[in-house]
């Protein structure tokens, strides 16, 4: 599992699965999102930018998702 965070504490998941997950304080579920491929994912880095947009690639593209 690749994970990062928030300055609001939530958490950041991406799995094998090919789903982003985002967990809040006290490990409430916020929700989650497909990305692109679900077998056989690489196992890469979720990067936070400073307005809090989140990056992260899956089988090659580059997915953007925030504000």
């Amino acid at each position: 599992t690749r994970r990062s965070s928030d300055l609001d504490g939530t958490i950041y998941a991406g799995g094998e699965d090919g789903v982003l997950y985002a967990i809040g304080q006290g490990g409430h579920d916020l929700g989650h999102l497909f990305l692109s491929m679900a077998i056989g994912s690489s196992y890469t880095p979720i990067s936070v930018d400073h307005t809090g947009r989140l990056y992260q690639q899956n089988d090659g593209v580059l997915s953007v998702v925030g504000k």
